[in-house]
């Protein structure tokens, strides 16, 4: 019997998806149907079973509730009254008992490496870029394919402190922040376990209020 059910926002190629099917009832939602045909070739290569709903996570219908929702290396891709309507949403898709997991970025690591700098030479050379923007507090990674145009992604990092006033009116509520790794790119070396102060990211544990 599975242990649950389990909602994946932002489930891209299905992995974490497909290794969690293994123990939950999975829904997996991904904006790209490349994803999600991926994430059902995968399924079936590994023999599990699991639903890949392609759709845009601030408005596509789900009409149950889930034990269990996560979102994974994306939450902060709007401004704040964006992550609020997500995560009203996100309260509506929980069981009364349901749990919440969605990683936020720290504002301590991105700002620290604003300014790093490395070449890329697979799939093709290129040049990425970390940034900070600290009147926004919004971190920023820019690839420069060699003779393209560059691509810059922008996600809002928040402290807990912060992602308790962006609760505000959303029926949840923060039990733990649980620090994730550390990359130090100079060194190229991976941490999985670092203080608050020194993560890369950071897992909101919400309940409903």
């Amino acid at each position: 019997m599975p242990a649950g059910s389990l909602l994946e926002l932002g489930a891209g190629g299905g992995q974490f998806a497909v290794a969690a099917a293994r123990v939950f009832q999975v829904t997996a939602l991904e904006l790209r149907p490349s994803g999600t045909a991926h994430t059902l070739k995968l399924a079936a290569e590994h023999s599990v079973t699991l639903e890949a709903v392609t759709g845009d996570f601030y408005t596509v219908p789900l009409p149950r509730a889930f034990d269990v929702v996560c979102y994974w290396d994306g939450f902060g891709i709007d401004d704040d009254a964006g992550q609020q309507h997500l995560l009203r949403r996100v309260h509506d898709w929980l069981t009364p008992t349901g749990t919440a997991f969605i990683e936020v970025f720290s504002p301590w690591y991105w700002s620290k490496y604003a300014g790093y700098s490395r070449n890329w030479t697979s799939p093709q050379s290129s040049r990425q870029t970390y940034g900070f923007d600290a009147d926004g507090n919004r971190m920023t990674d820019t690839y420069a394919p060699e003779g393209q145009p560059a691509q810059t992604q922008t996600l809002r990092c928040y402290s807990p402190a912060d992602f308790r006033s962006l609760l505000n009116g959303t029926g949840l509520t923060l039990t733990k922040a649980r620090p994730g790794g550390h990359y130090d790119p100079d060194a190229q070396v991976w941490t999985p376990a670092v203080p608050l102060s020194e993560c890369m990211t950071w897992t909101a544990v919400l309940k409903r209020s």
